[in-house]
């Protein structure tokens, strides 16, 4: 591999970090989805609890997952951010786990914030998602960067489901985001072509199982 090769697709993994997937698939809902009383119309004091959501979640979820991740790689439990080796995800993928329980519970049952009850589903099945790829990697090396990339397509999918407006142009782009992320895991030998399908599969599996809510309600 040549080193612009290396260079774009090393680029492209920091960009779509895993960590910054639940930020992303907030903002996504919060522009794109239309959802009754977390979007950018609704009135000041909606706006300002989903801007209040978003931040939590953004900071449980990226900022200290990310401090969580250079404290380890000083400590030189993880040789880097990108955690090649399946045995260094494991604390990583803990953490990250319980940063997201955090929020979930802070969001719902602390906080009480007036959210629309698909936005805690939205949530909830983020964090089952992370926490069946943290079960799996124990055994297997399953790209959790296609988790979270799978997540997102599986967001905007049930987004074309409630808002009866299909989102082609943003699944058109996610789905590109989702090559390019398969693409740079591939050429750094990160994973097999196997644990990059079988991500996305488990992202997008976890958020689509929302159709069976939504068709129960």
């Amino acid at each position: 591999m040549d080193k612009f090769s290396e260079f774009f697709a090393r680029l492209i993994s920091y960009i779509f970090h895993p960590v910054f997937m639940p930020t992303i698939g907030m903002i996504v809902i919060y522009f794109l989805g239309n959802v009754p009383g977390f979007n950018s119309y609704s009135i000041k004091s909606d706006k300002y609890t989903a801007l209040l959501a978003i931040t939590i979640l953004f900071i449980a979820t990226s900022i200290i997952p990310l401090l969580i991740a250079v404290i380890l790689k000083q400590q030189k439990v993880i040789s880097s951010l990108q955690m090649p080796q399946k045995e260094e995800r494991t604390i990583p993928l803990i953490l990250t786990c319980l940063c997201y329980f955090s929020a979930y519970y802070l969001l719902k049952y602390h906080l009480e914030l007036n959210l629309n009850g698909l936005i805690f589903y939205f949530i909830f099945f983020g964090m089952f998602a992370t926490i069946l790829g943290f079960l799996i990697t124990l055994s297997w090396k399953i790209s959790i960067h296609m988790i979270g990339v799978g997540g997102v397509a599986g967001i905007l999918t049930l987004l074309s489901k409630t808002s009866e407006d299909i989102l082609l142009y943003p699944l058109i782009i996610t789905f590109f985001c989702a090559g390019l992320i398969a693409f740079s895991r591939l050429q750094l030998n990160a994973h097999n072509s196997k644990q990059i399908i079988a991500g996305f599969c488990l992202g997008f599996g976890c958020e689509i199982l929302g159709l069976f809510y939504l068709i129960g309600n």
